[in-house]
């Protein structure tokens, strides 16, 4: 090859070369970039993903003090601070003067690698959504274990707190909604339905000087025969609940002997008492559509010593403030036309039944043996037998029978067990939910407030809106 040539040759080559160089830039910049755009979309999908669960999470405690700072929690729970490098900012939240519409919004700025090269050291990714609450018109009633073990740990107070939850997730920031309608019943061996309703007593209660100068307060024995319906009392009368005076009929004392009355309001921690309403709790609270009236009810409850545990009777009781052949019958708050009828559309009814423990009889340790209940006493043998195991068997298997019949009208049964060990009792109230997901447990009191939160949240469905 002559000179010529050759040079003519290298010229050539280093044309492609430089052309090549001059190519190579910009592929290089794509592929880059793309590098770094794919780094901002897998940090914009974690947002998404993190916002999502933040803002569910705070819609289940709307309307409560806890909003803004359960949605932190979440968000931070589900992005990792500088996910690939990035600075993630706290959640913007708004929540809408209605109460029904919450806004998260949030943003990060991912440093790149690739596209630096080219002047822009930063990307910058944002998510926001919004959750709606869509309640539908609600029956609720709470069906409230007030025992005197409620007292160990506080159990009580959180319960009071855990409730008053519920209650604010569900109004809103509104103390009144037409469609929304609770009752308060709290429950202890008996179930007090008012002290005013003497019209619903058979004829055969005990006479008002039976009370001494106390008086009777409300509560009422079970209807053996009618204990797992909900037949009004036009048709079955309740007794008068009455624990008799042992005054003189034992050597060294009985286990209610008064005068003098030490049973008086309000309900302190101890079994040393002694009344002609002994065992006898604070009365329901029949179904109201005011926040006011149901927070203030849920502040008075306390512990109530002596007697037992008898949640069939505060169940049944929870039913007949939601049974519509109870329409009419308790008068204020509870308008003359509610309960309504089961099965309306875009209507439903629900019961959340909590317990501490076992049903059974508490026995204060002096004669006679077995305290005074719905029932009466163990030995008076209302359930057929005298022995306990038995009568226990006996109350589950009327509780159970309620379960199926307030079930079968289409009524939601949450229920919930505060620190009960007994695999027996968790059986029972398990198989009373109207589904799985609608039993809890609770181990401790401590638990008790996310539960109530999250039944709240599923009675106020929420909505993911983008």
């Amino acid at each position: 090859m002559s000179l010529s040539r050759l040079a003519h040759a290298f010229r050539r080559s280093g044309n492609v070369s430089v052309m090549a160089a001059l190519l190579a830039v910009p592929l290089l910049g794509a592929v880059g970039m793309s590098v770094d755009m794919a780094r901002g979309y897998v940090v914009h999908n974690r947002l998404v993903g993190a916002l999502d669960a933040a803002a569910l999470a705070g819609g289940r405690v709307l309307g409560t003090a806890n909003v803004e700072a359960d949605i932190r929690m979440y968000f931070r729970a589900n992005i990792p601070p500088g996910f690939l490098g990035a600075t993630i900012g706290d959640p913007q939240v708004t929540v809408n003067p209605d109460g029904e519409t919450l806004s998260v919004r949030a943003s990060a700025s991912l440093p790149t690698v690739f596209m630096g090269l080219f002047g822009r050291d930063t990307l910058s990714v944002s998510a926001e959504n919004k959750v709606r609450r869509t309640l539908r018109g609600l029956e609720l009633s709470l069906v409230l274990d007030v025992t005197g073990s409620m007292w160990s740990g506080d159990r009580i107070g959180q319960l009071r707190a855990s409730a008053k939850d519920l209650v604010d997730i569900l109004f809103g920031p509104k103390d009144e909604v037409p469609t929304l309608w609770i009752s308060v019943v709290p429950y202890t061996s008996t179930v007090n339905l008012g002290a005013t309703r003497t019209a619903w007593l058979d004829a055969g209660s005990p006479p008002a000087s039976a009370y001494g100068t106390q008086g009777w307060r409300g509560c009422v024995e079970a209807r053996v025969g009618n204990d797992s319906t909900d037949t009004p009392p036009a048709e079955a009368p309740f007794r008068a609940f009455l624990y008799p005076n042992t005054t003189g009929q034992h050597a060294g004392g009985g286990d209610n002997d008064w005068p003098p009355l030490t049973d008086v309001l309000p309900y302190v921690n101890s079994n040393d008492r002694a009344g002609p309403n002994l065992g006898c709790g604070p009365p329901v609270l029949s179904l109201t559509n005011k926040r006011s009236d149901i927070l203030a009810r849920i502040d008075t409850l306390r512990g109530v010593n002596r007697g037992g545990t008898m949640a069939n009777i505060g169940l049944q009781a929870g039913w007949f403030t939601l049974s519509p052949r109870w329409r009419g019958l308790w008068g204020a708050p509870t308008p003359a036309g509610m309960p309504l009828d089961y099965g309306l559309p875009d209507y439903d009814k629900a019961i959340v039944l909590l317990t501490d423990g076992s049903n059974e009889w508490f026995d204060y340790g002096k004669p006679p043996t077995g305290d005074y209940t719905a029932y009466g006493r163990l030995s008076d043998g209302r359930l057929g037998t005298t022995n306990n195991g038995t009568a226990t068997t006996r109350i589950n298997s009327r509780m159970t029978d309620l379960c199926t019949a307030i079930k079968a009208q289409g009524i939601k049964v949450y229920t919930i067990t505060l620190a009960v060990t007994s695999e027996t009792t968790k059986g029972l109230y398990r198989a009373c939910a109207s589904q799985p997901g609608y039993y809890f447990n609770s181990p401790t009191a401590a638990e008790l407030r996310t539960i109530f939160q999250q039944i709240g949240t599923q009675l106020s469905s929420l909505r993911l809106e983008r």
